[in-house]
């Protein structure tokens, strides 16, 4: 008998890396092109992240420009991340995906109110591929919590993928997972749910050169991040007494080598003028600058924490200054410019902290060593973590002393911080999750005593800060005072 062959690209966690996508797109363009030859089905997917809305492109076009580069790639199928789900709203994820070419899968993303998934999605679809019969299911990263905020509920993935394999398993030959889980996550499956043959997947930013085998039967597989790299699937197979024998191998390739396809530049371009024209929106004008450093306060860093605190409705705000990339000068401050200085897709919140513990935060905020961190994930966009920058209190601090006793005196409202007393802060999502300034995580004993706000991302509070002159007097005010 024949051998038969179908051939499966896939990319994860792009992050909006338009520079990778015009490689991208050569590369499965020469596959298609050699496998029409042997009339060898070619399927493209995307397993979520694709979106970023630190680039440009994206946030002036609201992700539309993702869904034209995926289109034009030849995507049929593509699972949603964190980065779709949570950091755009339910009507822009709509509006970006009308124009899709491509079926979205996922199976535990539902509306909140009709407990459906969304009209632009499915839980799964059953496609007949050359001569096999394939069963799709994509799942996305259960964020609960944040997830509710975007008016989205979200549920664990494994029950519901468990009981569309039960359902489906008996009509197909194949059954492959899109997922946007985490390799955890897809070991577990691929260990209780051995009837998937194939789980491709992102989140973690794992690389698996040949792919990872869990068993004899799952083939997983995850390539990295940015589009560095990307998956080629080979299923092999044949007729065998009415059952098909299958044979799967996976194969990465390095995309730094192949030429740019120039209907991609084409509309990379075009979209990038669109959203200039977007993010040229003058927000402000400025009487003079608003410097910003990353080892000291500075006026746009005051400036962030008072917007933070006073958003969430908090005592005490606190963020770390690598947020801000660059300071502002005088004169008119657009959209586009605070994109620049503020790329992070981080969000505010709120919870309790004790006087003591307020004051080991701020004593580590006085070390190098956690100044100038190289901080990745968690939704940091800049380059090193910062010290903090304080609203609401006063801090006086001798540089020269050890390690952990710096800090004199530390008021709040013209009073002595108490150690046992606690105090409502408004801070950023990312403490929470373990990023930067972990004593924050550390000290949070139930998780739903934080209080997350959605969907306005930090530089959303900039730019209403930038528009109170009061305000923005008030940050030349020093909070932090050597002695």
């Amino acid at each position: 008998m024949m051998t038969q062959r179908i051939h499966i690209i896939h990319m994860n966690d792009l992050h909006s890396r338009f520079e990778n996508m015009p490689k991208i797109a050569t590369y499965v363009k020469q596959v298609k092109e050699m496998a029409r030859k042997k009339n060898e089905p070619v399927i493209v997917v995307d397993l979520g992240d694709h979106m970023d809305r630190m680039r440009y492109e994206t946030e002036g076009t609201y992700g539309k420009v993702n869904v034209e580069i995926l289109n034009e790639t030849g995507v049929q199928f593509a699972t949603i991340g964190n980065n779709e789900g949570l950091t755009f709203t339910k009507e822009m994820l709509k509006n970006a995906y009308e124009e899709r070419k491509f079926k979205i899968l996922t199976c535990n993303l539902k509306d909140i109110h009709t407990g459906l998934v969304p009209k632009w999605a499915l839980p799964y679809t059953i496609e007949k591929i050359g001569d096999l019969t394939i069963g799709w299911i994509g799942a996305t990263a259960p964020y609960e919590t944040f997830y509710r905020l975007q008016k989205w509920t979200v549920e664990d993935p494994l029950p519901i993928i468990q009981k569309i394999v039960d359902a489906i398993k008996s009509k197909v030959d194949l059954i492959i997972l899109l997922s946007h889980l985490g390799i955890k996550a897809d070991e577990q499956i691929a260990e209780v749910i051995p009837d998937i043959h194939l789980i491709l997947g992102g989140h973690t930013h794992r690389f698996f050169e040949n792919g990872l085998w869990k068993g004899d039967s799952t083939l997983i597989c995850q390539v990295g991040i940015f589009g560095q790299a990307i998956g080629h699937v080979t299923i092999e197979y044949e007729e065998r007494n009415s059952n098909k024998w299958m044979k799967m191998e996976e194969q990465t390739i390095q995309i730094n080598e192949f030429p740019d396809d120039p209907a991609i530049l084409s509309l990379l371009e075009k979209n990038r003028k669109t959203a200039l024209r977007e993010l040229e929106h003058t927000i402000t004008y400025l009487d003079r600058p608003l410097p910003v450093s990353l080892e000291s306060e500075s006026p746009l860093g005051n400036l962030l924490a008072d917007g933070v605190k006073r958003w969430v409705d908090a005592e005490i705000g606190i963020v770390n200054t690598g947020q801000l990339l660059e300071g502002l000068r005088s004169g008119k401050v657009t959209k586009k410019r605070i994109h620049e200085i503020c790329p992070s897709p981080i969000n505010a919140c709120k919870l309790n902290l004790n006087g003591k513990q307020i004051k080991i935060l701020l004593e580590e905020a006085l070390l190098p060593e956690k100044v100038h961190y190289p901080l990745k994930g968690y939704g940091f966009r800049g380059k090193e973590l910062g010290t903090l920058s304080v609203s609401g209190l006063l801090i006086q601090y001798d540089p020269m002393s050890e390690d952990y006793h710096k800090i004199v005196r530390i008021t709040f409202n013209g009073e002595e911080l108490m150690d046992e007393k606690e105090y409502t802060i408004g801070t950023l999502d990312m403490f929470t999750f373990g990023g930067g300034y972990t004593t924050i995580k550390e000290s949070i004993e139930d998780e739903k005593e934080v209080q997350y706000f959605l969907p306005e991302f930090i530089r959303d509070i900039l730019a209403v800060q930038l528009q109170n002159q009061t305000w923005i007097e008030q940050t030349f005010e020093q909070r932090w005072i050597q002695v």
